[in-house]
């Protein structure tokens, strides 16, 4: 090879590169393996890009990350992370803060509701949920990305990731159900399931009160979702013997972090806040 086919091979290999790297700097790939990083180094066990089987829509699908570790909040438990990361340069994500606070112990997702009847969710709030850290949260409801087509892909962005981990979410739940109703096992130690979205971009909170708007920056958002249950459950009470109540829809919290506060954030994992002890 002659010194100027030489150079020219390498001029189109330094091109390809930088087209390459435009392409994974648009992509939420970096965003992914940046926070498997912060995972690994607070002593999560990860697995990136899972694949798995959506029974809704009969086809496979990937989540980015799904993490997990011992959990605080009951002993031999285990928190597990089902992870969708996302970016978007100069469309923010904006949303709403509500004038309410989780106080529905129903907000938990945990994998022996339905072996259990639902009666964990008794057992949950008189023992667990106030020291959790969905307590009290702020809620979060209605969403935009700002300066997109509402109708276009970088507009759906927000609703297309929290399909994502929402999916996921049913998955895990189902396979775990499936293993207890296979074997007939009754499981006495539950696994706590978190959907959350981290995000590489601005994030805004908008408030209303009266006449104002306020609008400010944010790091973190609690993103409250109302799923509606296509079989009520029926839900049995362990402290008030005879009671049963009902529930026909299950709320959902979405945690939304930046990328550059995730391992702030993951302190929630770590130990319990100071008013929650």
């Amino acid at each position: 090879m002659t010194k100027n086919s030489s150079k020219k091979v390498d001029n189109i290999s330094k091109s390809v590169i930088k087209k390459i790297k435009k392409e994974v700097e648009k992509s939420g790939h970096p965003v992914s393996l940046k926070t498997s990083i912060i995972l690994n180094k607070k002593g999560w066990y990860v697995r990136n890009a899972p694949r798995y089987f959506d029974s809704n829509l009969k086809i496979s699908r990937e989540i980015d990350i799904v993490a997990q570790k011992k959990s605080i909040y009951v002993k031999d438990a285990i928190d597990v992370l089902i992870i969708e990361c996302k970016k978007s340069k100069g469309k923010p994500w904006v949303f709403f803060r509500q004038n309410k606070f989780n106080a529905d112990v129903l907000s938990l997702n945990v994998d022996m509701a339905e072996t259990t009847e639902g009666a964990i969710y008794d057992w949950l709030g008189k023992h667990i949920f106030k020291k959790h850290y969905y307590y009290k949260r702020p809620c979060h409801t209605y969403y935009f990305v700002a300066n997109a087509n509402p109708a276009s892909k970088a507009g759906k962005q927000i609703f297309d990731a929290t399909e994502q981990v929402l999916s996921a979410l049913r998955f895990y739940l189902v396979q775990r159900f499936n293993l207890f109703s296979e074997y007939r096992l009754k499981p006495k130690i539950p696994t706590f399931f978190y959907p959350i979205i981290v995000f590489d971009g601005k994030m805004f909170e908008v408030s209303v009160e009266e006449a104002d708007i306020n609008i400010k920056e944010t790091d973190w958002i609690s993103l409250w979702i109302e799923k509606e249950l296509k079989e009520p459950l029926l839900m049995k009470f362990l402290y008030r013997q005879g009671f049963r109540r009902v529930v026909y829809s299950k709320p959902i919290v979405i945690d939304i972090v930046k990328l550059d506060y995730f391992e702030e954030f993951l302190k929630n994992f770590d130990k319990l806040s100071s008013d929650q002890k």
